[in-house]
């Protein structure tokens, strides 16, 4: 027989739905505020700049300026102020959490305070993980509110999606608007929920638009997002202030909660720990999210052993000796699920991944052991002056570059492990094994390994950007787009790039470039240190983020030509991606006996053709198709052709015999 609910639940169910399937919902991460100072650096990075954000929006924002983002008495404060600051007459801030909270699927909530004013402009919103190397919109964006502040316009939310569509920008949202009053009144609660089958925006609960997301060209939802707060100031879309806006314009954030819906959550959060590690390895540490309320029960092979941590998200392990599975058996409200993770035993060495001649305290380990012997084996000049015959050992090293090798020793056995060494040098990034190959593109970021006048050099200590190789001195940012580029680039500096050329021949060399002064330049571009283009300049396009592709040249290259340098006589320019073409109209390959000798090569005035037979017919034409020269009824074998009224360039030359034989050639005209 099919039961019926009890009256008083099922009552309870009609009159609060919400309440009943909330109780599934499980926190997974939060920002409560509830701290005093700047926005949590472990949580939050500052954006920072004036370059219009893509809108024309006419803010600066700021980092760690207390006027602009301050945290006190439980609440974030952004606060837009009237001042002239980096060539803006307003300042604000925008603070993302980038690579360091991201999140799939979910209930995305804030409960905000908004400001109010023709041209005032907050949001919370996010990107997808993937921004950095998709760029805008193929990362997808998603605005879980946005207010374009003004009359009329100060008591209604956006909430919008944001994707590529075959190339092009595509959008679709919904809006929200309050029977009374506006929402600088009160706080309000702004979220999402956000499944693999559909995006559901609300204010307090009260859903106001909906999104399908499951048609494929929806893909970039599909992904982890980082999440964004920030208060702009005017732009395309809320137009200018004007006398009506009243300034300072105050973002009050009193908290963000994020939750996973417990029937989806046991797909997408791993157990954290390491995958390999030695027989006996101790004080192994495996994880996952803290989430309130809910209990944890791990489980371990039979020979090893947990020492701390049982009942909780985190444990502490020593390993037995043969690979198996770490469980955890998770029970929330609504459920109890498994995780786990597969270790395999292997002893691993972990160290610098470069070493110097003479260097001194090099620290080379593997996982603590229980009841082992450690048995290290160095170069003859080198020397183990800390932690002999532990797991962990400082070396002052020689001048030879031999592997390391560590013998262990106990209850599961001898066991051997080797650690390559590679001595301090130039290698290409990020795989010092693997030249970036030409053909193809080169992120300006990717400059080789070697350090400061090994493979670069900047003018300044430190990165002025919030882009990545943070641990070097080159300033890079994300402001292609968010693509990754080079910045605040200044005189002398230089950067250096191995490479590996797969075909000879000419490529044409294409340069994502931005510069706000009148020109940026002249710069060269050097393989193996002969100057391929020289003299190359950008002139302004609009601001140091509007990167624009340019054309700087046409270079012939040879599986000889292993280092590309880009050496910045002049700066005052950003400098994005370098892609080199291949190209096939200055790639055309001689065919028939290449029995013909061009001089001189580059031409200037004149070029002589001599062949060892006599020719039927002479063709030369420029790269657009166009006949400069069509000779024929030929009998000499040397030809003498006059070039001094044609422009400069790449020019295809066609030889035809009197045999019937086709040849084709290039060289190129300089002035």
């Amino acid at each position: 027989m099919k039961k019926s609910l009890p009256l008083l639940f099922m009552f309870l169910f009609l009159l609060f739905p919400w309440q009943l399937r909330s109780q599934c919902w499980e926190l997974i991460w939060a920002e409560e505020f509830d701290y005093t100072g700047f926005p949590d650096s472990s949580i939050w990075s500052f954006e920072v700049g004036g370059d219009g954000w893509g809108n024309n929006e006419l803010q600066y924002y700021k980092a760690n300026d207390q006027d602009n983002s301050w945290v006190k008495d439980g609440k974030l404060t952004i606060r837009a102020i009237n001042e002239s600051f980096g060539g803006r007459n307003y300042t604000s801030a925008r603070i993302v959490t980038r690579d360091k909270f991201s999140v799939q699927y979910g209930k995305i909530e804030a409960r905000i305070k908004l400001p109010f004013g023709q041209g005032i402009w907050p949001a919370f919103w996010g990107l997808g993980q993937n921004h950095a190397k998709a760029g805008w919109p193929a990362c997808g964006e998603i605005d879980i509110m946005e207010m374009i502040g003004g009359t009329n316009r100060d008591n209604q939310v956006h909430g919008t999606l944001h994707w590529d569509n075959n190339g092009s920008h595509a959008s679709y949202g919904g809006s929200y608007r309050l029977p009374s009053g506006i929402f600088a009144d009160d706080f309000y609660r702004f979220s999402i929920v956000w499944t693999p089958q559909y995006i559901r925006w609300y204010v307090n609960d009260i859903q106001f638009h909906v999104t399908d997301i499951r048609p494929a060209g929806l893909s970039e939802f599909h992904q982890d997002f980082f999440l964004i707060l920030n208060l702009a100031v005017g732009g395309n879309w809320p137009g200018a202030p004007n006398a009506s806006t009243i300034f300072p314009q105050v973002l009050d954030v009193d908290y963000i909660r994020v939750y996973k819906n417990s029937s989806s959550i046991v797909n997408e959060v791993p157990v954290k720990g390491i995958a390999e590690m030695p027989g006996k390895a101790e004080n192994i540490e495996f994880s996952l999210p803290a989430i309130p309320h809910w209990s944890y029960q791990w489980v371990v092979p039979a020979d090893a052993r947990i020492v701390s941590g049982q009942g909780t998200e985190k444990v502490t392990v020593t390993w037995g000796c043969s690979p198996g599975q770490i469980k955890c058996l998770v029970t929330g409200e609504c459920a109890t699920w498994e995780f786990k993770k597969n270790v395999e035993v292997k002893t691993t060495i972990t160290g610098p991944m470069f070493i110097a001649e003479n260097q001194k305290g090099v620290r080379l380990q593997t996982p603590a052991m229980a009841q082992t012997t450690f048995n290290w084996i160095i170069p003859n000049d080198a020397a183990i002056v800390q932690g002999n015959q532990t797991n962990s050992i400082s070396v002052d090293w020689g001048t030879s570059f031999e592997d390391v090798i560590l013998q262990t020793e106990n209850e599961c056995g001898l066991t051997q492990a080797t650690f390559k060494v590679v001595k301090a040098g130039q290698y290409p990034f990020p795989d010092i094994y693997t030249p970036h190959p030409i053909p193809g593109m080169i992120e300006s970021v990717n400059f080789d390994y070697g350090g400061r006048n090994v493979s670069w050099f900047d003018s300044t200590n430190g990165n002025q950007g919030n882009g990545p190789r943070a641990d070097t001195d080159v300033d890079t940012q994300y402001s292609d787009n968010g693509q990754p580029n080079v910045g605040w680039i200044t005189n002398g500096e230089w950067l250096e790039y191995s490479v590996k050329v797969k075909t000879e021949g000419y490529y044409r060399v294409d340069m994502r470039l931005a510069t706000a002064n009148a020109t940026g330049g002249p710069f060269s571009l050097r393989f193996n240190s002969n100057n391929k283009i020289t003299g190359i300049i950008i002139n302004n396009t609009g601001g140091w983020a509007s990167f624009v592709t340019r054309t700087v040249g046409t270079i012939y290259l040879t599986p000889e030509d292993t280092l590309m340098r880009l050496h910045f006589n002049t700066g005052g320019f950003n400098l994005g991606r370098i892609t080199l073409t291949h190209d096939p109209v200055y790639g055309v390959e001689s065919t028939g006996a290449t029995k013909a000798v061009i001089f001189p090569n580059p031409a200037k005035s004149s070029i002589v053709i001599q062949h060892d037979v006599p020719l039927a017919a002479i063709t030369i034409t420029d790269i657009t198709g166009k006949i400069m020269v069509r000779e024929t009824g030929l009998s000499a074998t040397s030809y003498p052709i006059a070039t001094d009224l044609w422009w400069q360039g790449i020019y295809l030359l066609k030889l035809e015999t009197l045999q019937g034989a086709t040849e084709f050639h290039r060289f190129v005209k300089m002035d």
